[in-house]
């Protein structure tokens, strides 16, 4: 190899190097939190947590975005459920941020950082950081890892007080503040609190939700100083004008639909179509119980409601003993799922299921009983 060669190649390594760093941020830079309203997708229902950093003087303006994730990925839901679905830190231009947003109609607040030269340069470098091969793909975990979160511990780790968690709203269960969401969204709401298990009925110590973060931000004081001395709305959606009456994704629906079922129970086969879709939703929840790495989806006693047990009953009526048997055990789990989240919302959320379910038992155990004399 000739000197020259070398040459340019020391000189492509040297360049190489001192391109691989983002230049230091000047004295005009500013560091906010973005906080996006929720939208109408099942994963856009809890809002969204994203940081800027813009630096007039250096012609910077970006949003770094921990939310990141591709459809594409290989088994996408198996991933998701199992809780090994990778994640991964990018950003963008903040007008292309917002106009995202603004194109899907929902709110986006903003919160510059009352922080000093030194505690900007420190977040911009590990903001940058987190973009780098080794740093940027993270596991997804619903409560402990994900979008909101990984702002929280970069702001945390570069002030001298902590966010503040114990804000208005965020001070119940974990299971509690998620359904607060979800009010106008009661069969997301049913799915979600049939498969989460004990963990989310621990009290809050995180915040893992985009408003409240806003909310502990806003009233977080270092030194004695607001870290966040005002939150600006930079785009307020149009609210829709939705039409009265009872809604198709309600509780009061479902309720309704519960009733009619209720009354054709009487029929055997829909019974025994009931029974067996409660016993593979039993064989769901058992198997997602061993399958997961979401501690979320662990220790979840809705198998008692829907236990596989249900799958068999409807094929061995014939046999009395191991019938009575059976009902009664299935009878059991479900006083037993009553007793266990008698303290828990997920009980109210799942009532009608929990009454339509005993109902169908009763009549299971009284035509039984009655051929039987």
């Amino acid at each position: 190899m000739t000197k020259k060669m070398i040459y340019l190649l020391f000189c492509l390594f040297i360049g190489q190097m001192a391109f691989s760093k983002e230049r230091p941020l000047s004295d005009r830079a500013e560091i906010s939190v973005l906080t996006c309203g929720t939208g109408d997708e099942l994963y856009s229902l809890f809002g969204h947590t994203a940081i800027r950093v813009s630096d007039p003087f250096e012609g910077i303006d970006r949003v770094y975005n921990y939310g990141m994730f591709d459809f594409r990925t290989p088994n996408f839901y198996g991933k998701f459920v199992k809780g090994d679905l990778l994640y991964y830190a990018d950003y963008s231009t903040y007008r292309n941020f917002i106009g995202s947003y603004v194109y899907d109609n929902r709110a986006v607040y903003e919160q510059a950082l009352d922080l000093t030269p030194t505690q900007k340069e420190e977040i911009w470098q590990k903001l940058n950081e987190s973009l780098e091969e080794e740093n940027k793909f993270y596991v997804y975990k619903f409560i402990d890892q994900n979008c909101t979160t990984k702002v929280v511990d970069i702001i945390n780790s570069s002030i001298a007080t902590p966010v503040k968690v114990d804000v208005e709203g965020n001070t119940a269960t974990y299971r509690t503040i998620l359904n607060s969401y979800l009010n106008k969204r009661y069969f997301e709401m049913l799915g979600i609190n049939l498969i989460f298990g004990s963990k989310v009925d621990a009290h809050s110590t995180l915040l893992f939700l985009p408003d409240k973060f806003m909310q502990g931000l806003a009233e977080t004081k270092v030194n004695g100083k607001l870290l966040v001395p005002e939150t600006v709305t930079v785009f307020e959606p149009e609210v829709s004008t939705e039409k009265s009456g009872i809604s198709v994704n309600s509780m009061w629906f479902f309720s309704l639909v519960v009733l009619v079922l209720a009354g054709l129970m009487t029929q055997r086969g829909v019974r025994s179509a009931y029974f067996v879709i409660l016993g593979l939703l039993g064989i769901f929840f058992f198997v997602v119980g061993f399958y997961s790495l979401h501690g979320e989806l662990l220790s979840n006693n809705t198998v008692l409601l829907c236990s596989p047990i249900f799958l068999i009953l409807p094929f061995i009526r014939k046999n009395v003993k191991i019938a009575k048997l059976l009902q009664l055990l299935t009878l059991v789990c479900v006083i037993l799922y009553i007793v266990l989240n008698i303290t828990s919302e997920k009980l109210l959320v799942t009532l009608p299921l929990v009454l339509l379910t005993l109902v169908s038992l009763a009549i299971e155990m009284r035509i039984a009983k009655k051929y039987n004399k």
